[in-house]
């Protein structure tokens, strides 16, 4: 009777792995996505060195998925690995819930048929909702860590469970010793999955003891004790006094000889408790090599930079930068239980002393102002971090979520939305979250020390990380994807849930089969199939290739073997991808304004070809690199900016020298004769006699504070001096651009100087007026030609769901067709005004993407001007119909606020009656505003 069950739990399991993963693939994007997916792409293709604190581990599955296809679909190889982790996991919880009910019920094969409907339906139905969920579904499609996280940590609470149903037979520790092992090797891809060890720790105990209250709390120190021995000690610690011992000896000895002794010490160990037959002491050796051994994946990140990749980020070739780099010493530390916080009486962070549990920590202005909203840390955390970070996404994932717009609410489906036609308005009518509560119920009234444990993961992958992230407001995304651990728990309480309530119709209906059956068919419509045909449309991304048509299109709107500037994750990675994979434009050189902060980028700026691009022209030394680490000591008063005219000659001479093929004039080895013989290309598309002597522009340079005597102080960033010392030492030999994704303070007022070409703005020294929107100028015949080399896939296609990040992102064509089209209306010729605006619109039609009001606006006013009022009047009205949605709910915010800022005045609390007074007034200019546009 045993083999009848193993051979259902195999084909459910089966089923619970093939039904996702074909979902999967039908939604799969077919390529690069933005954020850090196309960085992943790009590492795990080449082996090269992604963002700290690196993913080794995911970098040499990526590699292996990838390296037997074509280029042109190693980003689809590398999403579908996400897809078998992802329906991995849901095949395994499906047999974790499986294994819940067993500790209950007992073997199955004693089960009526009605119980196996319910442990079977139940296991089945918990899975195939939570492979549906939203965030769930989201990271399984695409190539991020989170999908291969999660199936570690689904891995470890199977092996555990396995365990615990074979703890008292020979060699039941070799389950454990596996799950030591599976955690150092899941290091390689996220720490989440360490989170739980205390889910392992609970079950370990549970089997082993009778609860008591001492026990208890001895069995909690120890696996706290446990976590904090693998992290931070030995994922950070141990490294770091590695590094130590390097200072006190040359080159890698000292390490390597800490390394022996680490191994040595635990190698004699393992041997004196093994002969000494100490078989617990023995099982905590064995475990705890087991981890360094699957933590030893990140020695490929330390190997691999000595190689001096193409991307090679924070160059941890070295033992203090791979101890640095394993830090996340780039990105900061943010406190967690002590530090200074922000005080409402000043209106600041209040650095007189620390505060226990310190929330609202930013020094950023911005983030203050909503810090002032709160009356304390501890009204912060619970209801922007618990409520707006946590408890929303939670509700997205089991009631129902609003749209996809950002900080977007929970929507159960009862109830009013303004956002019912949104793609990811979907409606679950409390349904999962109902069934989840109720096995929650049924799972401690059957088994409360297994469903203890179920809680203490679920809050482990949740509200702890929520304590430990200690996030900051105005998130640049949502974070949802951080919890699906979370989400993971409580889905095994939804098919518990499904258990009990077929064990209910069971006790009701007195063994009828046919109800039985009729309920678990009812279920699986009200949940499964619910959730899943609610979340397919904003979790298909089949028809999504804006990611590297974003950076084709920027890489192309690049003279050859130009300099471009880019700001963040989604106008950088995206690039990388491209040109390491797909091999597209390697003659550009992308420099990230961020990362060129720091010492080791402008040095790897400096020294290093990437393919075909040279290095940029950067005049100082390595010395003279490694000192802009003082940048922001401020020790003396030369160390501050003073607001002046910052002046960059031009050497026309060289310049003709260069055209005219003087291989004397400039040191341009390794540059092809193509690029010499494009003399008009190099020389900025115009007669070098017309270009100016000099570019002169004012820079104020940023506010910091004032002084004693009241005087303004100003200072630059390391990326500010960096661009104006790549602009002298280039002598305008290279062609240089910024992408217009960078921010207005990253331009450092040189609009004037700003040419528009495609995506870009390059700088070109001839001064002209820029636009009214500080959007440079425009040459019609180069921006002609990159817009015509730019590739638009599917962003016509009514089909294809794209999510407001990506709308937003192709709105921002828009401004570039009516750039072009502006030209020729100034002109007079309506004709080529007309051609543009059509050819935009053709490319990205407002039927498919709707885009902001004011780009519709302004599309609609000149088709008007150009005599096309049949493409004019339609984009007016929905503009109108969206101008008036938004003056309703900026009426109704106003009344809200207008609500809160009476609680303020009457509380005292002026801080926070101040920044609700300035939003006020921005609201009411937004409403004014909108009003204004919809009277015209």
């Amino acid at each position: 009777m045993q083999k009848d069950h193993k051979t259902l739990n195999k084909i459910f399991a089966g089923v619970a792995f093939i039904i996702p993963f074909i979902l999967y693939l039908m939604t799969i994007p077919p390529t690069a996505s933005f954020w850090d997916c196309s960085e992943r792409i790009a590492c795990a293709w080449g082996l090269q060195i992604p963002h700290p604190p690196g993913t080794p581990l995911y970098l040499l599955l990526g590699r292996v998925f990838s390296m037997f296809v074509a280029t042109d679909y190693v980003a689809l190889s590398i999403n579908i690995m996400s897809a078998v982790a992802s329906s991995i996991t849901i095949a395994l919880l499906y047999l974790i819930i499986v294994r819940f009910v067993r500790e209950f019920r007992g073997h199955p094969d004693t089960y009526t048929t009605i119980d196996k409907i319910g442990v079977y339906g139940g296991g089945l139905i918990g899975a195939l909702t939570f492979a549906v969920t939203d965030s769930h579904w989201f990271t399984s499609i695409e190539a991020e860590t989170y999908a291969l996280s999660l199936m570690f940590t689904a891995l470890v609470v199977w092996l555990v469970l396995k365990w615990s149903e074979n703890h008292n037979m020979p060699r039941s520790e070799r389950w454990l010793i596996l799950i030591t092992f599976l955690f150092g090797l899941a290091f390689g891809v996220h720490l989440l999955s360490l989170l739980a060890i205390f889910f392992v720790g609970l079950i370990i105990y549970f089997k082993k003891f009778e609860f008591e209250f001492k026990s208890f709390i001895i069995a909690g120190a120890l696996a706290i004790g446990s976590f904090f021995l693998i992290f931070p000690f030995t994922i950070i610690q141990i490294p770091t006094i590695a590094g130590d011992v390097s200072d006190f000896t040359t080159g890698l000895i000292g390490p390597v000889m800490f390394l022996f002794m680490i191994v040595g010490s635990l190698a004699f160990g393992i041997y004196y408790t093994q002969t000494r037959k100490l078989r617990m002491a023995n099982m905590i050796l064995v475990g705890y090599a087991m981890i360094l051994i699957g933590y030893s994946s990140f020695t490929m990140i330390y190997l691999r930079s000595q190689t001096n990749p193409a991307i090679d980020q924070n160059s941890p070739d070295t033992v203090e930068r791979f101890i640095s780099y394993l830090k996340r010493e780039q990105y900061g530390q943010q406190p967690i239980l002590r530090g200074f916080s922000y005080n409402n009486q000043i209106g600041d962070i209040d650095r007189s002393e620390e505060k226990f549990f310190p929330r609202r920590h930013s020094r950023e202005g911005f983030h203050m102002s909503k810090y002032a909203e709160y009356d304390s840390d501890w009204s912060f955390f619970w209801r922007y971090q618990v409520g707006h970070m946590y408890m929303r996404y939670f509700m997205w994932n089991f009631v129902g979520r609003d749209a996809d717009i950002q900080d977007s609410r929970w929507y159960s489906g009862f109830g009013d939305t303004q956002n019912s036609d949104n793609p990811a308005n979907n409606a679950f009518f409390f349904l999962p979250l109902f069934v989840g509560l109720f096995g929650m119920f049924y799972h401690f009234t059957k088994d409360w020390k297994r469903a203890f444990s179920v809680l203490v993961l679920f809050v482990a992958t949740g509200l702890a990380i929520v304590v430990y992230l200690n996030q900051t407001p105005f998130q640049p995304r949502e974070r949802d994807y951080s919890y699906t651990g979370s989400f993971f728990a409580f889905s095994i309480w939804i098919g518990l849930g499904i258990t009990g309530l077929i064990e209910l119709v069971r006790d009701y209906l007195k063994s009828n089969k046919v109800a039985a059956y009729a309920s678990l068919g009812l279920l699986t419509l009200a949940l499964p199939v619910l959730v899943g045909s609610q979340t397919y449309s904003n979790n298909d991304r089949s028809l999504r290739w804006v990611a590297p048509d974003y950076a084709y299109n920027l890489l192309n709107s690049v003279a050859p073997y130009g300099i471009i500037f880019t700001n963040g994750d989604n106008d950088t990675f995206p690039l990388w991808y491209l040109q390491e994979v797909e091999g597209i434009r390697r003659d550009v050189r992308v420099v990230n304004l961020s990362l060129l902060n720091t010492t080791w980028y402008i040095k790897q700026m400096k020294n290093k070809w990437n393919h075909e691009a040279p290095p940029v022209p950067i005049s100082l030394t390595d010395n003279e690199v490694l000192r802009v680490e003082d940048k922001f000591q401020f020790q003396r008063a030369s160390d501050f900016w003073r607001p002046r005219d910052v002046r960059i000659p031009v050497d026309r001479d060289l310049l003709r020298a260069i055209h005219e093929g003087d291989d004397d004039a400039a040191d341009l080895s390794g540059f092809p004769s193509t690029y010499l013989e494009k003399g008009t290309e190099m020389g900025f598309g115009i007669p070098l006699d017309e270009l100016d002597d000099e570019m002169s522009w004012f820079f104020e340079g940023r506010f910091l504070a004032q002084d004693r005597s009241g005087n303004d102080l100003y200072y630059t960033r390391v990326q500010d001096d960096m661009v104006m010392e790549i602009l002298r030492t280039n002598q305008w030999i290279r062609p240089v651009y910024f992408a217009i994704t960078v921010s207005r303070d990253g331009q450092m007022n040189m609009q004037d100087y700003f040419r528009l070409e495609g995506k870009a703005w390059r700088v070109v020294p001839q001064r002209q007026s820029a636009s009214r929107n500080n959007m440079g100028w425009l040459d019609a015949d180069i921006h002609a030609e990159r817009l015509k080399s730019f590739r638009f896939r599917e962003t016509n296609n009514e089909n294809a769901y794209f999510d407001e990040n990506i709308r937003r992102l192709l709105d921002n064509y828009r401004t570039i067709f009516t750039r072009q089209a502006n030209h020729y209306l100034n002109q007079g010729d309506l004709d080529q005004a007309r051609y543009w605006l059509e050819w935009g619109e053709e490319q990205i039609p407002f039927n498919v993407v709707e885009g902001d009001v004011g780009s519709m606006i302004s599309y609609a006013f000149r088709y008007a001007e150009v005599g096309a009022h049949d493409r004019s009047v339609p984009i007016a009205e929905i503009a109108e119909n969206r101008l008036r949605r938004n003056f309703e709910n900026g009426i109704n915010q106003l009344n809200i606020l207008e609500q809160r800022i009476d609680e303020a005045r009457r509380s005292g609390n002026q801080s926070r009656l101040r920044n609700l007074n300035q939003r006020r007034q921005t609201l009411m200019r937004d409403i004014s505003f909108d009003s204004s546009r919809l009277m015209v």
